[in-house]
């Protein structure tokens, strides 16, 4: 029940109620209502009270009015009414005066009341409000046991709450990461974005039962023990609507149940399976803004202060066999492992059978030496890992960076026999990958380029096509071919000439060695296709 509720009784109305001073403040919530006499009433006074008075305490010229309603604001009443005639015909100026600088809103009646009926009808009202609230809160705190019971998760359980109590709902761990919220009708993304510093602005202490924090926006919170240990906290906070005492009541079981769902073993995967939800939306949801993906990494402590790279990495045993799926649940906690070690600011989950991770685009000590330390790192003697990584991108553009990333990450190997295939590497594969699904012109290039080196090879067990390719990576130089392919320069300068024999022309002109480079990257995304299409799915 709320002050205003209060001033419009009509028994208050006929007894001529007017407000003299803290019309503003007819919001407040009403705990109950006292009627009394004595000067020092205030000591007897919780907070949220209406006082009924006659003033006839203050009747005597020694009574200290200013130290009453001062002592009456410093309790916390939410209001005092003054019945006039019997000590007062007009509200004294001191008590105006102090109430002012007190924010504290006095009403007077210009007849006289029951305050008997007054306490009665209030007192009824609150009864009323509080088993209402009670019965909602039940009801919600059933639906959200429920929800527990079938297997649902704590996201699932927290938009249930968000959408019954009208508020966003946000859960933290103890290191005050937002590992699942609800998040009600509102858009979360300035929440999330704040989150560290609401959650260190009014919401200290370990102890266990619903608290009010007027922080911003002001919410209201409880803590989530397990074992006798804090685990974290959950929030609901007044961003849509009042929060009222239904929430309170609903909170305090809503994290009694998150406990019993974190003691079933789960409390380990909960970041975890947050930072996997953020990586599948970054990754495929059509709508997914920038902005928000920022602000839930944010809610998880992760800052990206810059441009971010989308990395698909994958791990197949010596064989070349497909890993289980326990081994690439293992493999995409080492990678979160290897980022978190590293300082290098990601987030890590998986999709489609691969670990995929939105990472900042600039790591101390550079990129590339440190996504070599990455596949070095995850390579445990078992295991190889290709990884493919996109182009630096903003975070609006994540789901273009993953595709890039993909495409890396497939086509790489046909360029090279290194773990790390980057997008920006693969210009002439991205080409020409498409003229390889459309028809044979590109296969037909390729035998009317290199048919016959290709056929030599095949008969003589020969590497004329590898000391091409060398001979053109390196620039027509053929000492540093020699040096690339651990040869005597003079073995270069006849399999050399050898390959202008077979090919029947002269492999110095520009334009032959551009034909030729061409062939062999088609070649290479020939094969590549190939292998894909053969490979079990």
């Amino acid at each position: 029940m709320y002050l205003r509720d209060v001033l419009e009784l009509d028994l208050l109305r006929e007894a001529g109620l007017r407000i003299a001073t803290g019309s503003e403040r007819s919001d407040r919530p009403v705990s109950w209502v006292h009627s009394g006499e004595i000067a020092d009433i205030a000591r007897y006074l919780s907070g949220g009270e209406v006082l009924l008075t006659a003033a006839t305490g203050l009747s005597s010229p020694t009574a200290d009015r200013r130290a009453y309603v001062r002592e009456l604001a410093q309790a916390g009443a939410a209001a005092l009414i003054v019945e006039l005639g019997r000590t007062f015909t007009e509200l004294p100026a001191e008590m105006i005066d102090e109430a002012e600088s007190r924010g504290l809103l006095i009403a007077v009646l210009e007849r006289e009341v029951p305050f008997a009926a007054v306490t009665r009808l209030v007192h009824t009202a609150i009864l009323r409000e509080q088993y209402a609230a009670q019965e909602r809160a039940t009801q919600i705190g059933d639906d959200f046991s429920r929800l527990v019971l079938e297997g649902a998760h704590v996201p699932q359980m927290l938009e249930l709450l968000a959408s019954r109590l009208g508020n966003p709902v946000v859960l933290e761990d103890g290191l005050r990461r937002v590992v699942a919220y609800g998040q009600g009708s509102g858009p979360m993304a300035p929440v999330l974005r704040e989150w560290h510093h609401h959650s260190r602005r009014g919401h200290q202490g370990t102890a266990v039962g619903v608290q009010t924090a007027e922080s911003e926006p002001r919410c209201v919170w409880t803590s989530v023990a397990l074992r006798g240990e804090i685990w974290g906290r959950l929030h609901v906070l007044e961003v849509d609507s009042a929060v009222d005492a239904v929430a309170q009541l609903a909170l305090g079981r809503a994290a009694s149940n998150i406990a019993l769902y974190l003691l079933a073993e789960r409390d380990a995967y909960l970041s975890e399976t947050a930072e996997r939800s953020l990586v599948s939306d970054a990754a495929n949801r059509a709508n997914f803004s920038g902005e928000e993906f920022l602000s839930r990494a944010t809610g998880l402590g992760i800052g990206f202060d810059e441009d971010l790279v989308m990395i698909v990495a994958s791990r197949t045993d010596r064989a070349n066999e497909d890993p289980e799926e326990s081994a690439q649940e293992e493999g995409e906690q080492r990678l979160r492992d290897w980022f978190r070690l590293s300082g290098w600011p990601s987030v890590v989950g998986t999709l489609s059978g691969q670990i995929v991770a939105v990472a900042a685009s600039s790591p101390r000590g550079g990129m590339r030496p440190r996504l070599a330390e990455l596949a070095e790192g995850l390579d445990d003697g078992a295991f190889v890992y290709r990884v493919g990584i996109s182009r630096p991108a903003r975070a609006s553009v994540l789901r273009r960076a993953y595709a890039e990333a993909q495409i890396a990450y497939d086509l790489g190997p046909a360029m090279s026999n290194d773990s790390v295939h980057h997008y920006n590497d693969l210009v002439l594969h991205r080409l020409l990958t498409p003229l390889a699904k459309t028809g044979p012109q590109l296969t037909n290039f390729v035998e009317s380029e290199l048919g016959d080196l290709i056929a030599y090879d095949a008969e003589h067990n020969s590497d004329l096509l590898k000391t091409l390719d060398a001979f053109l990576q390196n620039n027509g130089n053929k000492a540093a071919t020699a040096d690339a392919l651990f040869l005597q320069r003079r073995s270069i300068y006849y399999r050399l000439t050898r390959i202008e024999d077979l090919l029947g022309r002269s492999i110095e002109p520009a334009d032959h060695r551009a034909r030729l480079y061409l062939a062999l990257r088609a070649r290479e995304v020939l094969e590549g296709r190939a292998s894909a299409e053969a490979s079990p799915k």
